[in-house]
């Protein structure tokens, strides 16, 4: 993949989105993304698209666009895998298994029980037609009616038997169903079904209506309750019956004839309890085959019946079924070496859990139950956690689905997780399989020596062909890290950007210059210009107290730069080169005006960021100049307006606000309001740790010009 060309609208939380990745100088796209802009979003697009839908606005339904090309053609589902920072559960067990199949063997394996199979299948068939059960349950149901685990076993059983089973052919399911189950196991018709139909078939052969294996009783009912519901004798028609001298002129007439030649049986209760449990086709049926066939005392040991049953259909494929467990038993020895070949082997599955445990810590070994299965690819991975008590040596085995609760802690469960990322990771690599991986903030809540092993594996991801990846993260000091250790030569500055919200949409801005990952070593070497100067203060101010301490003179002289204290209307620029060279390598500083005071230099400058239209970028010195003005009017104002003029050594923003708050109780509602916004957003900005300026990068440029306004107007300084 070169390109990767998004046009993105409403698709969850990103109004419009629109941007191409190159790919071309490397395989990996870095995000820097704050809370809230569009990192979740992003991620969540593409799993839609890796299920093959389309995301959608979920707030509000409008329209969505989405555009997604992998150069030039619409990207595919299976080329997309998302990984989230954390998932409570996710289904491993497809990568598992690829990375546990022994291909070679399994081919093998495959290739000596094909045609063994294939002649099984064709058996089964066969088996279905005589039989009358469903192919599907064919071979489970000889498994249970044999009491056996292999159809194998019953198929050499039968070989070395010559069993030549029933001698009367008849379908299984037609005896051997549910309901006839049911009507055999009542006791009535276990301890009289002998008598029973001993006493039926006399009845058959000895009466004139009836006639044994063509015509019985039931028949008969159906024959004269058909009569009646077509109200044949009510159109005064008369019956004949063959043998018999008289005729039937009335319905009436008929069912007396036929109870009559059934008196036998309806005159002994018992025999009449069986009859009348008659009622089922399925029973009935079996009637018709006592009809035909003496299978009564069978019925007395089903499990026997259900073999001879079978056994008579295996004699009809006796040829086959002889075939079939020859070659069977020929090629077992070899399937039994590849099995036991399987169990010592090391898969490449193995390697994933020992690059795991390499790296991170968790307080588990991983072990899979079915080895040989899994390799083999006939069973899915069953996979074991076992815990070793540190003391006594005793281990404890889990199921993954079990390790929840307080068993494992939340970064451990983090860790399982990361586990099964590398396992889906290992498969694609090892399927050979284009993807393209969204990270979506994957290190997030790990600690820094798990932090670090992410980003090293994220690393090596880079040098596989056929991997893409973009990074996305709100975590600064993680983009940092993965900007210098990831990205290589220009990768760093032209595949690393920041996500900007605008009014109309995000924005993906370059991210990846020095002025944003070394900006004090851009800012020494320009501070003629007005802005690098000023956003130099915080951060040698910071170097002095490091390097010096707090009660440093030099520390003393930059605090009153950030705060509005008796000196700072005086300090010229002239002192500020003093202490710069004192502590840092500069530049181009005697340039500007020495006599110049450096209060009117960040006023003015702010004032003009604060009317400019600025562009969509990070703006980190227009924010960082902003900031300080914003709070130099604010102190000023209210040091004009507090009686306590004490000084204050520390927290001077705050304290100060306290002593306005205290003077003012009831009135300048409005300032307290501008001067508490003030106090929540400067101090964040333009203290310890400038280094880590995060919070300036998150913060919109325009809620900044706009705080600087709204302290102009509602806090300003009497001439």
């Amino acid at each position: 993949m070169n390109t990767l060309n998004l046009d993105l609208e409403h698709c969850f939380g990103i109004k419009k989105l629109e941007h191409s990745f190159v790919f071309s100088q490397s395989n990996t796209q870095l995000i820097y993304a704050s809370n809230g802009v569009m990192k979740t979003s992003f991620a969540e697009t593409f799993i839609e698209l890796s299920k093959g839908k389309t995301p959608t606005d979920r707030l509000f339904g409008k329209p969505t666009r989405c555009e997604v090309l992998v150069d030039g053609t619409g990207i595919s589902k299976d080329f997309i895998h998302v990984v989230k920072s954390f998932e409570s559960s996710i289904n491993t067990s497809q990568s598992q298994t690829r990375l546990l199949v022994d291909q070679e063997r399994k081919d093998e394996y495959d290739g000596i029980i094909t045609d063994i199979a294939e002649q099984k299948r064709r058996l089964i068939v066969e088996l279905n037609r005589t039989s009358g059960v469903k192919k599907d349950d064919l071979e489970s149901t000889l498994l249970v009616d044999f009491g056996v685990k292999s159809i194998f076993e019953i198929l050499r059983e039968f070989v070395a038997s010559k069993e030549s089973g029933l001698e009367y052919e008849i379908k299984y399911t037609e005896v051997i169903n549910k309901d006839v189950l049911e009507f055999l196991k009542k006791p009535n018709v276990q301890s009289n079904i002998e008598k029973y139909f001993d006493k039926y078939t006399a009845l058959l052969e000895n009466s004139k209506a009836f006639k044994k294996g063509v015509f019985n009783p039931t028949q008969a009912d159906n024959v004269s309750a058909a009569l009646k519901k077509e109200n044949y004798f009510a159109a005064e028609h008369k019956i004949k019956l063959n043998g018999v001298e008289e005729e039937f002129n009335s319905q009436e007439e008929l069912n007396q004839y036929l109870l009559k030649e059934r008196e036998e049986i309806l005159n002994d209760n018992e025999l009449l309890a069986i009859e009348k449990s008659i009622k089922k086709v399925a029973v009935k049926t079996l009637q018709q085959i006592i009809e035909k066939y003496p299978i009564v005392p069978y019925l007395k040991d089903i499990p026997s019946l259900k073999k001879k049953i079978w056994y008579r259909y295996f004699n009809l494929e006796r040829g086959k079924i002889q075939l079939l467990v020859d070659q069977y038993d020929q090629s077992e020895q070899r399937l039994s070496e590849i099995e036991d070949e399987a169990k010592s082997q090391t898969p490449a599955w193995q390697d994933v859990i020992d690059k795991f445990k390499q790296r991170f810590f968790v307080p588990f070994d991983v072990r899979i139950e079915n080895k040989a299965e899994s390799i083999l690819g006939r069973e899915v991975p069953n996979i074991s956690f076992v815990f070793t008590d540190e003391e006594s040596g005793a281990e404890c085995t889990k199921k993954q689905n079990e390790l929840e609760g307080a068993v494992l802690s939340q970064g451990e469960r983090r860790a399982m997780y990361l586990m099964n990322v590398l396992f889906e990771i290992e498969a694609r690599k090892s399927d050979s399989k284009n993807t393209l991986f969204i990270f979506d903030d994957v290190a997030d809540s790990f600690d820094y020596k798990n932090k670090y092993a992410i980003v090293e594996y994220l690393r090596e991801l880079t040098t596989e062909d056929g991997f893409h990846q973009i990074i996305l993260t709100h975590n600064y000091d993680f983009y940092r890290t993965i900007f210098s250790r990831v990205l290589s030569g220009h990768a760093k500055y032209h595949c690393s950007f920041s996500a900007i919200k605008t009014s109309d949409g995000i924005d993906l801005v370059d991210f990846g210059g020095r002025k944003y990952n070394n900006p004090f070593e851009q800012w020494k070497s320009n501070l003629h210009e007005v802005a690098n100067l000023v956003s130099s203060i915080p951060f040698v101010r910071n170097i002095i107290e490091f390097s010096e301490g707090d009660s440093h003179a030099d520390f003393v002289m930059l605090t009153s730069l950030l705060h509005m204290k008796d000196n700072t209307p005086s300090i010229k620029v002239s002192e500020i080169k003093d202490v710069f060279d004192r502590h840092v390598s500069t530049q181009r500083i005697d340039e500007l005006d020495q006599e110049a005071l450096v209060l009117d230099l960040i006023q003015s400058q702010a004032k003009t960021y604060s009317q400019e239209d600025i562009p969509t970028e990070i703006n980190l010195e227009h924010k960082i100049v902003l900031s300080i003005g914003i709070r130099l009017l604010a102190e000023e104002y209210m040091w004009s307006k507090v009686s306590d003029k004490r000084p204050i050594s520390s927290n001077q923003t705050g304290k100060l606000l306290r002593r306005f708050k205290s003077d003012y109780p009831n009135d300048h509602g409005e300032q307290k309001s501008t001067l508490e916004k003030v106090n929540l957003i400067t101090a964040e900005n333009i203290h310890l740790n400038s280094f880590m300026f995060e919070p300036l990068i998150d913060l919109s440029i325009n809620h900044l010009q706009e705080l600087y306004k709204e302290v102009e107007t509602n806090c300003p300084i009497a001439p």
